[in-house]
Order: structure tokens, then C-alpha cells, then sequence
């Protein structure tokens, strides 16, 4: 009661300030001003009322004469966006020696420790239109339990990707390049270090390291099974570069800061070396392979940075969660949005992991889109440059996916998300596991579902088609 009180007179003192109680309201989150209160100062992000989508339109018609003119023009347009609508703002930010970080990929700033007199002073900017706290994604991924070196896995030849590799017109996924994001990864690791693309192949936004690092070990989990050579990977034949993401808090679990996740985001639209320096948007990956969720159900904090992947034609994938012991309508962002490809975790079986997250979004689409296998997987581990493990989650069910679209682009480099979307989904395996129903949907009978998506990914299938189309 005494703390509704507090809150109370606060939002008193608020209003009382220089702000009128319409911009208040509109502009300062409650719960960021619960916050306050409890810890007198906040991390905040500000938003403004220019947005990114008409850049992002207006390039999109545009023809150019290379992928990498058309990323750095989009580049240029939206850092020219952020320079005007931030003017005021950072203005502001510097006067107060306040630490704060200015985002161009969708116009927003991130400030540290900021205070109720901060915050009430760029509440009166007119451009600005949301201030809110920074988000901190909060993950606990199964813990993987070592296992001998053997050669394979059981998810590779359950999507038949070996069956692709072997195709009249097959391959494995050479020449297509996947970036993850995550807790780093330990790139010195046999199964990995010779696909490593060691020019623009890494970011670390937390401390900057010159190579890369993986501070819990479930970014090298799920990097080997995407271009892991010896059966450990889909694409074996794909380069990978890397972001980091998420940080380790020290019990086991995952952090992953709003700041850090966004700056893999511009990074990943246009690589620079590992000090931010020299960028070249030419150096874009073409597919975004995410191990981290929890990003809250129908949360849009990282849409605009989707959005403009999509423009570039780099192909978002995202776990849609691990929370399906709460039944239904738990996907999470961002795997839940429409532009990503969200997915959810199978058996050895084809039984639905349980802990995958059901379906529908909360405005009511199907998720997720597809499954794949997540549930003792044999990958790579973190400990030694020989270290093999058996893990688990949705996190290990993207990888997946993502060597899969590796090898589709590898064969046509020039399809759209829609189109690899259409051919993961009308390509899938849909003699499944048990039945169970969520969203007014039934995983034996109705496809899509809110369980399975589309069915089980078969990259066997998806390849053979993408070949047929193209005879």
C-alpha cells in the first residue's frame, strides 16, 4: 500500500513538472517510473515519432546494381533519419555527460542510468514519442550433457539434409553466409573453424574482442548445427560470422540487453570490424540464425530491425520460445513476429518437445512456422576445440532451419523470405506426433497448426522442389 502511495505522489510530482499530464501519459511508461522509484535511476530507451518504415519502402523500390550498394544506401538514409530526429535529444544527453547510444537501424537511443530530471527534460522534446525502459531478455536453456565424439547427428539425417547434399543440383550450402547471434562462440573448435569467415566475422558489442569468445556455450551449441562439418551440421559448406549478443550473468542462464541485441542488428545489416571501424555493407550475411527469445509475447521492440533485414534480403530465423508447458498462446518475440521465421522444437520421435512454445500470437496468426529437431542433439561444446555435447530447446531447433535455407539460397541467391518461406512450409513432413490442439487448431489434422507450424522441416523436399522450379 505504502509503495501505491509513493507511486501515487510521484506521478503527482511528475505531472507537476514541467510536462502536461496528455504528455506524461503518452510519453513515460508507469512501469518505467516504478522503477525509478524503487532505484532512482533507469536504462531507457527513446523513441521518436520519425519512423524507418518510409526509408525502408522507398528503398525497396529502388533497383541497384549490387546488394551491397543498395544495404549502404539504406544505411546512409536511415543514419541521415537518426541525425535529425535525435538533434535535439543527444543535445540534451551530452550536456548532462550522460553514457547513452544512438541507433540508426531504427531510430531510437539508449541511455544508461538515467534520472527522473533526465527524463522529464527529452519528454518535452517534440520529437520524441515513447520513453520506456530498456529491455533485458532473461533465458534458461537446457543444460547439454557431454557426449563421445561420433560423426553426425540425428536432426541431420531427420530433415534428410544429407539426402540434399547429395542431390543431382544439391549442395551444402557453399557460398552462403549465416550470421549468429547469441553467446558467442568458441571459433577455434574443429567441427567450425574452417568455415569461419574471419574477415567482418565478428562483433562482440559487451567487450569488444578482437576474436571471438563464447561466454556460456549455447552460441557454439547451436552454430555447429548449422555449418558443423562431420554430419554435426546442415550446411556444412556455409561460412559463419558472429554477434554477441547475450551475456552470461554467471548461474547459468542468459542476459541479453536491448542495447547489445540492437547493435547486432546494425552490425549484422553492415559488418564492421571488431572496433566498429571500417563498415562495409557489402559484407552482409544472408541469413540471421537467432538462439535467444524471450523477447515477451507481441513485443515489436526489434521489428524495425527485422524490417530492415528484409530489405537487404537477410533471412531472420528466431526460436518462437520455450515455454510450452504453459500451453497455448506462448510464443514469444521475436519468433512471433509475421517477418520471421519462428520455430518450434521436435523429438527424434516427431513428437512436439513439450516445452516448445504453442501457438497462436496473441493477434491470432499461426505460430510457429515450422519445426525441426531440438531435443538431444549432438553438436559442439565450448569446453575444448574437441568437445561434443547432446543439447536441447528451440534454440538448437534454428540452426536447423537455417542450414536449410543455406542450401536454398546456395542454389538461387536470389530468392525472396516469402519464397524461402513457401518452400520450407509446402516441402515440410506432416505425419507426426500425438494429436493436441491449441488456437482452434489440431496437430494431426490441421495444417497449419498452432503446434507445429507448417509440419517438420525436410530439406531433402524443400531442395528437390527449389531444383524442380528451376528445370
Amino acid at each position: 500500500m505504502f509503495k501505491k502511495l509513493l507511486l501515487i505522489t510521484f506521478l503527482g510530482v511528475v505531472l507537476n513538472e514541467a510536462l502536461t499530464p496528455s504528455t506524461t501519459n503518452q510519453k513515460i511508461h508507469v512501469s518505467l517510473l516504478e522503477t525509478l522509484i524503487n532505484d532512482g535511476k533507469a536504462n531507457v530507451v527513446i523513441s521518436f515519432n520519425e519512423e524507418t518504415r518510409h526509408i525502408l519502402d522507398s528503398v525497396n523500390r529502388i533497383r541497384f546494381d549490387s546488394r551491397g550498394h543498395k544495404i549502404t544506401f539504406l544505411k546512409t538514409q536511415l543514419e541521415q533519419l537518426t541525425k535529425d530526429s535525435q538533434r535535439s535529444v543527444i543535445s540534451i544527453l551530452k550536456s548532462h555527460s550522460t553514457t547513452f547510444q544512438s541507433f540508426w537501424i531504427n531510430n531510437r537511443i539508449i541511455v544508461k542510468n538515467a534520472s527522473i530530471e533526465l527524463i522529464q527534460q527529452i519528454a518535452q522534446i517534440a520529437d520524441v514519442s515513447e520513453i520506456r525502459e530498456e529491455l533485458v531478455i532473461r533465458h534458461q536453456p537446457p543444460i547439454p550433457t557431454r557426449t563421445k565424439q561420433e560423426e553426425g547427428g540425428w536432426g541431420v539425417v531427420k530433415i534428410e539434409a544429407d539426402q540434399a547434399w547429395n542431390l543431382v543440383g544439391g549442395n551444402n550450402g557453399y557460398g552462403v553466409v549465416v550470421a549468429s547471434m547469441g553467446t558467442g562462440v568458441r571459433y577455434t573448435h574443429e567441427a567450425i573453424r574452417g568455415n569461419y569467415r574471419s574477415s567482418y566475422g565478428w562483433f562482440d558489442p559487451y567487450t569488444r574482442t578482437r576474436n571471438p569468445i563464447d561466454v556460456h556455450g549455447h552460441g557454439t551449441n547451436a552454430l555447429g548445427l548449422v555449418t558443423g562439418i562431420n554430419g554435426i551440421g546442415v550446411a556444412p559448406g556455409a561460412q559463419w560470422i558472429s554477434c554477441r549478443g547475450c551475456d552470461d550473468p554467471g548461474d547459468g542462464s542468459i542476459t541479453c540487453t536491448e542495447a547489445a541485441v540492437t547493435s547486432c542488428g546494425e552490425w549484422v545489416l553492415c559488418p564492421t570490424l571488431w572496433n566498429t571501424q571500417q563498415p562495409d555493407c557489402s559484407q552482409a550475411p544472408n541469413i540471421v540464425s537467432g538462439s535467444w527469445n524471450e523477447g515477451g509475447r507481441g513485443n515489436d521492440f526489434y521489428a524495425d530491425v527485422v524490417d530492415a533485414w528484409k530489405v537487404a534480403n537477410i533471412i531472420p530465423i528466431f526460436p518462437v520460445g520455450d515455454f510450452g508447458t504453459a500451453g497455448c498462446f506462448s510464443v514469444h518475440s521475436p519468433g512471433d513476429y509475421e517477418g520471421v521465421i519462428g520455430v518450434g522444437a521436435t523429438a527424434q520421435s516427431d513428437a512436439i518437445v513439450p516445452s516448445s512454445s504453442r501457438g497462436p500470437t496473441l493477434d491470432g496468426r499461426i505460430k510457429p512456422d515450422v519445426a525441426a529437431p531440438a531435443l538431444n542433439i549432438r553438436t559442439i561444446c565450448k569446453e575444448s576445440d574437441t568437445a561434443y555435447c547432446n543439447a536441447a530447446g528451440t534454440g538448437m531447433a534454428v540452426p536447423h532451419v537455417a542450414g536449410t535455407v543455406a542450401m536454398l539460397l546456395a542454389r538461387d541467391p536470389e530468392l525472396t523470405f516469402d519464397q524461402i518461406k513457401d518452400l520450407l512450409q509446402n516441402n515440410a513432413d506432416r505425419e507426426l506426433g500425438e494429436t493436441e490442439s491449441c488456437g482452434g487448431t489440431n496437430s494431426t489434422q490441421d495444417w497449419p497448426n498452432n503446434v507445429y507450424g507448417y509440419g517438420r522441416i525436410n530439406a531433402r523436399r524443400a531442395l528437390t522442389a527449389l531444383i524442380n522450379d528451376s528445370l
